[in-house]
């Protein structure tokens, strides 16, 4: 197609939701991928976070966008919705408790590396560390509402400012 990049990127996933009565249900998430070539950061694999106030399920929520970028990577989500949990003494309310953990792995080549920082980007790779995101929350608010707590636990140190280690994220869903 006349581009002037060659390159080849493959990636792979693998998830499941199980009922687990009388312990709520458990769903998770493994994926992983390798890109290679060497390519601007548009076309390497940025890791999705997201800048919103609302909870999103597939990416890491504090995690800003474009903050770091791979050529390979790997990752695992896991949600556990533990049902009613400590809400079981107010049966009326129906609320069901969640905890979530996901982690990142990445890495990225010197050749990606010095290709993008000599054009003035300046990204962060994980470089073999890890991201690991943890959170608890309230789900089944009036039916449709969830509120999300999420801490930021790895990497320890913070390397821009106004980067965050706790956020509260909402939600909803409506199910016909």
């Amino acid at each position: 197609m006349k581009s002037s990049y060659d390159y080849v990127k493959l990636s792979a996933s693998i998830s499941e939701y199980t009922k687990l009565p009388p312990f709520g249900s458990l769903s998770w998430r493994i994926y992983g991928g390798k890109t290679f070539g060497t390519l601007p950061y548009m076309l390497l694999d940025v890791a999705p976070g997201n800048e919103l106030y609302y909870y999103n399920t597939y990416a890491f929520n504090m995690m800003n966008r474009w903050e770091f970028i791979h050529d390979k990577y790997a990752g695992v989500n896991i949600e556990h919705n533990i049902g009613r949990g400590v809400f079981r003494f107010f049966p009326k309310l129906k609320l069901r408790q969640l905890w979530t953990a996901k982690a990142l792995w990445g890495s990225l080549t010197s050749e990606n590396r010095s290709f993008n920082f000599k054009q003035g980007h300046n990204f962060q790779s994980l470089d073999d560390k890890t991201y690991l995101e943890l959170g608890t929350g309230v789900d089944n608010i009036f039916r449709v509402f969830r509120i999300d707590l999420v801490w930021r636990v790895l990497p320890s140190t913070l390397l821009k400012t106004g980067d965050k280690t706790f956020g509260i994220f909402g939600s909803f869903r409506i199910v016909f």
